[in-house]
């Protein structure tokens, strides 16, 4: 434990440019920022390096840091009285006292390695937010406090912005990334002399028994924990599942090569050329390069199941296991900051490619309370999979599984229940859905979880213009749009509910009109005149269409209105 003055950031910071300006950015908006990552990816050396720096994204001095490192002979108990001594403060102070210091003084709380003491110190963070929160709606995040916290996974708290971040290209000795070999090695992948070239995929692992004699010790625990992968891999989610303190990330890089040369490995897709052409005539500037794609493997059946065999002998298959399912959290993590940016198809096209990975993820028994936790934040992140992207039946199973298995209350919970709800108002499950949001709220009210409960609210003001109960849903969603997200990077933004809202408030209530009074029997017919744009209301609510016959009902309608990615009964409304 340590303040950020008496102790400088190590060196070794270095090809993190664009996460050190995406910590800097998140910093600079947010109080509550977690990075994540496996094992000695540099966490913590990231976290250093940019609270040390002497200015902020937001221009304002980086002012030093208080850390206290999780692993260094601090217990759950003592975590709170060893951040006071760091802070220079007697060791019995409350954590307001602690959070009016920090935020006055412009220190930046840092939780280094929070993995061992990672229940202590989301109580002690929840405790320092509720104490800004308390001094007047955010007064100690707006004066400056900063909290900042490594760990392996997030905290689970409803403020907490994550920053995943990934392991480096392992340099040769030339200086150039240590890639999977693209050419053909031995027989392998050497294609039959009167045949088309054959793929190196389709060439599968032929003897793994043979294998596993020639390699290393270090290869076949590799090889052991790769077999917990259902399908093809890259090599950043093969570290997390690989890399230990006994096998580090440059040991699981080069065991992949090993392993593609001894044909245990099969290579899915081979990393591009880079090589750049040879200019034309006259010489034209390049087009900007677009980062390489990176090469993907595959463990064949046979390799996956002796693999298995010696992981479950080894007795590491549970600690594997859980790897695998945090790798995955961090994975839907990326996914979802993905979708909110400029281009959704980034996100499309990640939770495509890992789908047989998140899939796995969320059916896998867990191992414990934390690792059923962790799947249900996979299912939280995910939630544009199943909102969005008409996987709503598969996202409803898989949230109903794990909030049985997950009971605990937690923020992710309370995240997890919203989701629930909201996925079954899309439903028309209006019973279930009611049911579920009203647990949400009150989970998420004990949590301190504005962003949740606003989420709620925008569930709610769906289901009041389900029930035509325009004044319920115009509150609701006055609310939801009114709201200042501090974690945006989950459900539907303030811009949605502000369409609902604009529709809600344009439509008055039908009601409120009189009614037409019936004609004489003995009277002509008057012509039909084109009906009031209130009247309008509850025909384009339905989604039918109005003719000079009256309202006709297309027999799709319903169905459009389930599958729509923007939810709502005033789907069809539209005003000139």
């Amino acid at each position: 434990m340590s303040a950020g003055a008496g102790n400088p950031p190590p060196p070794g910071g270095s090809g993190r440019t664009a996460e050190r300006r995406a910590l800097r950015g998140l910093l600079a908006r947010t109080p509550l920022v977690t990075v994540t990552g496996p094992a000695n990816v540099g966490k913590s050396t990231l976290a250093r390096a940019v609270l040390g720096e002497d200015t902020w994204g937001d221009g304002r001095p980086g002012g030093g840091f208080v850390r206290v490192g999780c692993r260094e002979g601090v217990d759950a108990s003592d975590i709170a009285a060893a951040l006071n001594r760091a802070a220079g403060l007697p060791y019995d102070a409350p954590p307001q006292t602690l959070a009016a210091h920090c935020a006055r003084r412009g220190l930046t709380v840092l939780l280094d390695d929070c993995d061992p003491l990672a229940g202590a110190c989301a109580w002690l963070v929840r405790q320092l937010l509720r104490a800004g929160a308390g001094a007047g709606g955010g007064a100690v995040a707006s004066a400056g406090l900063r909290i900042l916290a490594t760990a392996r996974q997030p905290l689970g708290l409803g403020a907490e912005r994550v920053l995943a971040v990934r392991p480096l290209p392992v340099a040769r000795g030339g200086g150039g990334p240590l890639a999977a070999p693209s050419a053909p090695y031995g027989t392998a992948v050497r294609a039959p002399a009167d045949g088309p070239p054959t793929a190196p995929y389709d060439m599968a692992v032929r003897a793994p028994a043979a294998a596993l004699g020639s390699c290393s010790p270090a290869d076949r625990l590799v090889w052991a924990r790769l077999s917990v992968l259902p399908g093809d891999f890259d090599g950043w989610l093969a570290g997390c599942v690989a890399g230990r303190s006994d096998v580090s990330a440059y040991e699981v890089e080069a065991a992949l090569g090993r392993l593609l040369r001894a044909s245990v490995l099969a290579l899915v897709r081979q990393a591009p050329d880079t090589t750049p052409p040879r200019p034309p005539h006259p010489p034209q500037p390049p087009p900007p390069a677009r980062p390489p794609h990176p090469p993907r493997y595959r463990l064949p059946a046979a390799a996956r199941a002796m693999g298995r065999a010696h992981l479950r002998a080894a007795g590491e298959e549970a600690a594997t296991l859980r790897a695998f399912r945090t790798a995955c959290a961090a994975l839907a993590a990326e996914a979802q900051i993905a979708w909110q940016g400029s281009d959704r198809r980034v996100a499309v096209h990640l939770a495509e490619a890992e789908r047989h990975h998140l899939r796995a993820a969320l059916t896998l028994p867990p191992q414990d309370a934390e690792d059923a936790l962790t799947a249900l934040d996979i299912a939280v992140s995910l939630w544009f999979r199943w909102a969005v992207c008409g996987g709503r039946g598969e996202g409803r199973a898989h949230l109903a599984r794990l909030l049985r298995q997950s009971r605990d209350d937690t923020a992710v919970r309370a995240r997890a229940l919203w989701l629930a709800g909201w996925l079954a108002a899309q439903d028309h499950a209006h019973r279930t859905a009611e049911s579920l949001l009203d647990r949400a709220g009150r989970a998420a009210a004990r949590h301190a979880d504005p962003d949740t409960l606003a989420r709620v609210a925008h569930a709610r003001g769906i289901l009041a213009l389900r029930r035509s109960d325009t004044r319920t849903a115009a509150a609701c969603l006055r609310r939801a749009a009114e709201h200042t997200y501090q974690d945006a990077w989950y459900g539907p933004g303030p811009a949605h509910s502000q369409v609902l809202l604009a529709i809600t408030l344009a439509a008055p209530d039908p009601t409120a009109f009189p009614a037409p009074v019936p004609l004489p029997v003995s009277a002509p017919a008057p012509l039909p005149d084109p009906l009031p744009l209130p009247a309008l209301a509850p025909v384009a609510a339905t989604g039918a269409t109005t003719t000079g016959r009256g309202t006709v009902t297309p027999p799709a309608a319903h169905d459009r209105a389930r599958s729509s990615p923007c939810p709502g009964a005033r789907r069809g409304l539209h005003l000139t």
